[in-house]
């Protein structure tokens, strides 16, 4: 019992003497975990200014970047339609030549045509005219063999 009760009296003074060290402990503790959270919100801080800051920079190269895109965009749409202006223009005068050559064609036909015309009816008077002639050398055949 003497032994119990030593061990008893030795826990005690243990006790007594680890309760001032553990609050010291448990205060050391405490501040470290406040200049923790501490730290940790600077760098929360420092990072979300360094995200700000990225946002505003890629927001602002964004809108150089659409501009520069709109401003190439605008370019090559002017240079299409300036091509597709150019090609229009060589398809009537394509045109115009295609139909200046059909015109001619049309003329020289009309021109052929009425030679063949003048021809025919040439050839139409000398048809007649001969068988006039043939008429008048019946009726005087007629006239010499009745006497009439």
């Amino acid at each position: 019992m003497k032994k119990l009760l030593a061990i008893l009296i030795s826990l005690c003074m243990v006790s007594a003497f680890a309760v001032p060290v553990f609050a010291d402990a448990n205060s050391d503790y405490i501040a470290a975990v406040k200049a923790y959270q501490a730290q940790i919100a600077a760098k929360e801080a420092a990072y979300t200014a360094a995200v700000d800051a990225y946002s505003k920079n890629a927001k602002a190269k964004a809108d150089a970047d659409s501009a520069a895109i709109l401003k190439a965009a605008k370019a090559a749409q002017a240079k299409a339609d300036a091509d597709c202006l150019a090609v229009i223009a060589a398809g009537k005068a394509a045109q115009s030549q295609a139909d200046a050559r059909v015109a001619a064609v049309i003329a020289a036909g009309k021109a052929t045509q009425a030679k063949a015309d003048a021809r025919e009816a040439a050839y139409a008077k000398a048809v007649k005219a001969y068988q006039d002639q043939i008429a008048a050398r019946e009726a005087a055949y007629i006239k010499a063999v009745l006497g009439k």
